[in-house]
């Protein structure tokens, strides 16, 4: 009998593994430069530039004080932008909701409020560490969209739940 209550907190440490996963995923990204990150020779052989021009050529506007534009970045450079940024955005829904996966069984608002702050301190922590990176910098406005994509992913797993919860209400 005394082994049951080691084996329910070794379950709730487990639950951890694929958020610290990713987190250090992250970490390990961070830590590379601009120049081994650089995705534009790559788009650059894999697009139609004249083509991503004529249809997005009149874009334009401001993101952490730099204007985002095919005229200021060039094709794959603009390109990039949008990638890198989806990136930030969708890598931070995951772990806002592997960290609400970790806290189970807490309420469902607590770990979505958990799930997000912890989110907020990782992207916090992230920038500064790219301050430490060579050509790489910190940004508030990537902190603000990996909150925002935190927040984004948090709902989902709400939404997730609910309608599981909702189906599981139905068969019984």
């Amino acid at each position: 009998m005394n082994s049951l209550p080691k084996l329910h907190k070794f379950h709730k440490l487990y639950r951890w593994i694929p958020a610290i996963a990713l987190m250090l995923v992250i970490f390990i990204l961070s830590s590379q430069s601009y120049e081994q990150q650089d995705l534009r020779p790559d788009i650059q052989s894999s697009i139609s530039e004249q083509s991503v021009a004529d249809r997005f050529g009149g874009i334009s506007f401001q993101y952490a004080g730099h204007e985002i534009s095919i005229e200021s970045l060039g094709v794959a450079g603009f390109i990039e932008f949008f990638i890198r940024k989806g990136a930030h955005f969708f890598s931070y829904g995951l772990l806002a909701i592997l960290v609400m996966f970790a806290l189970y069984p807490q309420r469902r608002l607590r770990r979505f409020l958990l799930a997000v702050m912890i989110s907020f301190l990782y992207a916090c922590s992230d920038e500064l560490h790219q301050m430490f990176t060579p050509n790489r910098t910190a940004k508030f406005q990537d902190v603000m969209l990996d909150t925002a994509g935190a927040i984004f992913g948090a709902i989902i797993m709400v939404l997730l739940i609910t309608w599981r919860q909702k189906r599981i209400g139905q068969r019984q």
